[in-house]
């Protein structure tokens, strides 16, 4: 039977490129519950913590859970807290730092999955 609830405890977590002050926990993704046509993952930033200017060859959302950041994607910075959502565009340049007092924490979407 294919699992179809995960609980964050017990995803698996890793550092991403060029993220500083993060964990990242793999939410939904083929290996742990068969998507095959996205991923999802749980990012959580320390105060200060951040990801520097990347790109991806796929489309990315997040929805911001907790915490403040200044995101900039392309030229364009916005500043965004709890309750936000906002996508990136495939091969955009963006990068997200927390502004806060508090950690950031956001879900993040990755269509089609990485």
């Amino acid at each position: 039977m294919t699992k179809r609830v995960i609980d964050p405890k017990e995803a698996r977590t890793f550092v991403p490129p060029l993220h500083y002050g993060c964990i990242t926990r793999v939410l939904l993704e083929e290996a742990n519950v068969g998507c095959k046509n996205l991923s999802m993952f749980r990012s959580e930033f320390e105060v200060g913590g951040r990801a520097d200017p990347h790109t991806h060859p796929f489309e990315q959302a997040y929805y911001i859970l907790k915490g403040r950041a200044l995101v900039t994607i392309g030229n364009e910075e916005y500043k965004v807290k709890a309750g936000n959502a906002l996508v990136f565009p495939p091969n955009v340049p963006h990068s997200i730092k927390n502004i806060g007092k508090t950690p950031l924490w956001l879900i993040a979407v990755n269509a089609p999955p990485k």
